[in-house]
């Protein structure tokens, strides 16, 4: 009998060493990492560098003027300031062609593409209405307070020659557009 106690207490300590084993294993695992981590940590020097830049936006703004002198924002469609004396296209006759000096500034920080429409307002009751046209119109200003960053150009009317006589005390608006678009 004391044989078969023996198997007995050899296979219940061979299957708590079989139980232990893993938990041993894993806690030998964790101790090993953690202390090689530890050593790395605590064997290595480190530094940084930190760099800071500072950015804001570019500031866009187009301006007009009569005189090159008084400029105004005059964006609104609906409410233009820039309006050009009623004596400079008054009493057109058949075949005229009258100019006007405008002016265009750039008050941005930033170059500025420009383009031109010319178009009559709905209330122009003109049975044929005269030729209107932009010319001189730079193409880009600089940004403000260069050399360039303003503009004079020539708004044209052109009466047909054979303007019909139906267009007699007849009247418009001419509404110029000068649109720019911010380029670096």
């Amino acid at each position: 009998m004391s044989n078969l106690t023996t198997q007995t207490e050899t296979r219940r300590d061979a299957r708590k060493k079989n139980k232990r084993r893993p938990i041993i294993a894993f806690a030998l695992a964790t101790l090993a990492v953690g202390g090689v981590g530890a050593a790395l940590t605590s064997a290595a020097w480190t530094d940084n560098v930190f760099f800071s830049a500072s950015a804001d936006a570019a500031t866009f703004d187009l301006q007009g003027s009569l005189d090159g002198t008084d400029w105004k924002q005059s964006d609104n469609k609906e409410k233009i300031e820039l309006v050009v004396p009623a004596t400079a296209f008054a009493k057109l006759l058949p075949g005229e062609t009258r100019t006007v000096t405008l002016y265009v500034k750039n008050l941005g920080n930033v170059s500025a593409k420009l383009a031109s429409s010319v178009e009559w307002s709905s209330a122009t009751n003109f049975v044929v209405k005269p030729e209107a046209a932009v010319s001189d119109l730079a193409t880009t200003l600089t940004p403000a307070t260069t050399k360039g960053d303003s503009d004079a150009f020539t708004l044209t009317v052109k009466a047909p020659s054979d303007w019909k006589p139906d267009n007699k005390g007849k009247a418009g608006t001419i509404i110029v557009t000068i649109s720019g678009e911010a380029t670096s």
